[in-house]
Order: structure tokens, then C-alpha cells, then sequence
């Protein structure tokens, strides 16, 4: 809710600026509702699939951010047919976003890199400063990942979040069937 009211702020202030570029931060943010959507009851979907939902919300973002939000991917072409459970990466960037560069005055960038390794496809997102959990944080999104991974892989899976070399590191690795 706290992404969809600063989107639905951000687009409404760039009315006055950009009439195209408002319609289509609308479509962006209309094709992420319709995705959560319809998309949460499924256990998988496209690697490529997802990346478009990653797409519209660093799109979105970038609104918010301005130059503060830099994003760079690199991604295995090979693994964009691979299925991981809706909402995983989009999560990650999400929280990269609002915990990591939202808290810092200079801004930072956002990395996002997918690979497929020893039947093991491995997403890796990295941002900009340090690991801080706020006090009170139900960290409910991460425990909703490591939770839909047990379910879906076992103990196969496995994900981390840690900080190296000032940076914020979470890590999913999930075995290819």
C-alpha cells in the first residue's frame, strides 16, 4: 500500500510535466496490480515474466528517486524461461529500494544479476549501503520468502541476506528441476 500511495503521488506531480510519461507510469502501475494480482495464487512463472514486474517498479521508482536510483542487471538469457515463485524478485528490489537507497542522502544503485549455475539458478540483488532491520520490523516479506521456497523446493533452496564490502547482499539460490 505504501508503494501504490508514492506512486499514485509521484505520477499525479509529473501530470503537471509529462502527460505521456503520467498515462504511461499509469500502465505501469496498473500491468504491477493486475500481476499481484492474478499472479499470487500460482506457484511459478517465467523468470522473464517477473522481470517485466521488476521493470515497472524500477520505472516507477525512478519517479520517486530521480537521479538518486541507479539499476543494472545482468542476466543468463538461459535462465528467463526458468519458473521461481511470482513476486520473489520484485520483492527483492522492492526491499533494496525502501530499506537501502530511500535512506541514503546521495541515493545508490540497485544490481540485480541471475544466473544458472550446477542446475542451480541463482538470483542475486545487491544495493547500495548497510544491512539495518528497524526496530519493530515484522520482516514479514523475508520470512514470506524463506517460507514459499521451503514449501515449493524443501531445504534445496536457500536464501541469505547479509552485508559485504558496504553493500546489502540477498541471495536465493533455487535447484532446477
Amino acid at each position: 500500500p505504501h508503494f501504490m500511495f508514492n506512486s499514485l503521488n509521484n505520477i499525479r506531480g509529473l501530470m503537471l510535466e509529462d502527460v505521456e510519461k503520467s498515462r504511461e507510469m499509469l500502465t505501469k502501475l496498473s500491468e504491477m496490480l493486475r500481476y499481484s494480482l492474478t499472479k499470487n495464487s500460482v506457484d511459478g512463472i517465467a523468470v522473464e515474466e517477473e522481470l517485466e514486474m521488476v521493470d515497472n517498479y524500477i520505472a516507477l521508482s525512478i519517479i520517486q528517486f530521480e537521479d538518486r536510483l541507479t539499476y543494472t542487471q545482468n542476466i543468463d538469457k538461459t535462465a528467463l524461461s526458468e519458473h521461481i515463485p511470482p513476486m520473489l524478485i520484485q520483492l527483492l528490489v522492492e526491499n533494496a529500494a525502501k530499506h537501502g537507497i530511500a535512506n541514503l542522502k546521495n541515493g545508490g544503485t540497485i544490481h540485480l544479476e541471475i544466473q544458472k549455475n550446477d542446475g542451480i539458478l541463482a538470483i542475486r540483488v545487491t544495493n547500495t549501503g548497510t544491512l539495518k532491520i528497524s526496530k519493530g520490523s515484522t520482516q514479514l516479506g523475508l520470512k514470506n520468502i524463506r517460507e514459499r521456497l521451503k514449501i515449493l523446493h524443501g531445504a534445496k533452496a536457500n536464501f541469505t541476506l547479509a552485508e559485504e564490502d558496504n553493500q546489502v547482499v540477498a541471495k536465493i539460490n533455487i535447484p532446477l528441476v
